[in-house]
């Protein structure tokens, strides 16, 4: 079986000075783990939304790229930027560690910085996190922040990037977008568009999730969606129960945050702190699986897959501790009945499938 995750936030430990090659019991993945996992492919995001003043967006996340480029020189790591690379890291049973970009703002609304990455090798682009940019607007924008929105969508110059992407063979990745700005990428797209890391809003109304006409926009355009199982974005009751946690040890929250000198050192923190705390409150793994089976009942099993955010958030399902569990996803699967080969595509050959026609 081939075992493909779509998004992973490690470089952020690295970004710290934290060795992750080595074990570290801290997190959801570092690369020994990942490698003693089934895990085949996984994703690295280099993710510089928010960075320290001192240093520019696009010269953060070049740091990044570089941090992540160098783990090909790990024994048993491959970063490919082919579909055969990844097949040969397969049949060499090398863990591939393709990079990917979350967020614009390394761009700094220049075209030729986006150039810059997609020829060093892009697996695919998502134009925003939760911040909006001039040219694109985010979910947490167009929900949250409208009027203060410098831009409602995509502009022309966001056109021009959907446009790179797509004639470069890198994937659009619509996790986090606004849904003025999904629209208007649908438009012009003229390549399957995936979302790597979202779930079913129609089970759990957050503004990250996808409504039933994206979900069927994205088949339409032989796309994929890999399925976040964030507590917040699959079950709708989680949310009082978290700020309850926060709550109660917001005390020592606050103590970690200010050991820590670096934005992310704070988030890193705490993030590893809550792992822990919110354990006992978190959904089941059966309320992830049903947003999965949702999208197989309404497009059909070709078009999911998993985008588990690891060490992006701060807990997963029951049971689910990092990413030596990610084969609970499977045992769950085969629990309701699927067969090893629709198993095998949600699993990764779904991503592929639509590699296979993007990078060909």
């Amino acid at each position: 079986m081939f075992v493909a995750d779509l998004h992973n936030d490690l470089v952020q430990r690295m970004m710290i000075g934290e060795d992750v090659i080595k074990n570290t019991s801290s997190g959801h993945t570092d690369i020994e783990r990942l490698k003693l996992s089934s895990i085949d492919l996984e994703v690295m995001i280099v993710w510089a939304s928010e960075k320290e003043p001192s240093i520019s967006y696009f010269e953060f996340a070049s740091k990044m790229y570089e941090k992540l480029k160098a783990l090909e020189n790990v024994h048993g790591v491959s970063v490919p930027i082919t579909l055969d690379e990844i097949k040969s890291a397969k049949n060499n049973n090398k863990l591939s560690l393709p990079i990917a970009m979350e967020g614009g703002e390394a761009l700094e609304n220049k075209i030729e910085n986006l150039e810059y990455f997609i020829e060093k090798g892009l697996f695919y682009f998502g134009p925003t996190w939760n911040h909006s940019l001039d040219w694109v607007s985010s979910g947490y924008g167009e929900t949250h922040k409208k009027s203060t929105l410098k831009n409602f969508g995509l502009n022309k110059f966001g056109t021009h990037v959907i446009r790179l992407c797509q004639d470069n063979k890198v994937l659009v990745d619509v996790s986090h977008i606004g849904e003025k700005s999904f629209w208007d990428i649908m438009s012009i797209s003229n390549k399957p568009i995936i979302a790597s890391h979202s779930s079913v809003h129609k089970l759990c109304p957050h503004f990250r999730n996808l409504k039933d006409d994206q979900i069927e926009s994205i088949k339409k355009t032989n796309g994929f969606i890999g399925l976040n199982p964030y507590p917040f974005f699959i079950d709708p009751t989680f949310k009082i129960r978290e700020e309850k946690i926060r709550k109660t040890f917001r005390q020592q929250l606050s103590e970690l945050a200010d050991k820590q000198e670096t934005t992310a050192g704070k988030w890193i923190a705490k993030q590893h702190f809550l792992q822990q705390k919110l354990a006992s409150v978190c959904p089941g793994m059966n309320v992830f699986i049903d947003h999965i089976e949702y999208i197989i009942k309404m497009i059909g099993i070709d078009y999911v897959g998993i985008g588990s955010d690891y060490d992006g958030l701060d807990c997963l399902p029951k049971g689910w501790n990092d990413c030596m569990d990610h084969m609970l996803i499977t045992e769950e699967l085969d629990k309701r009945g699927y067969s090893v080969e629709e198993i095998e595509k949600v699993m990764g050959k779904n991503i592929l499938r639509v590699l296979e026609e993007v990078w060909s």
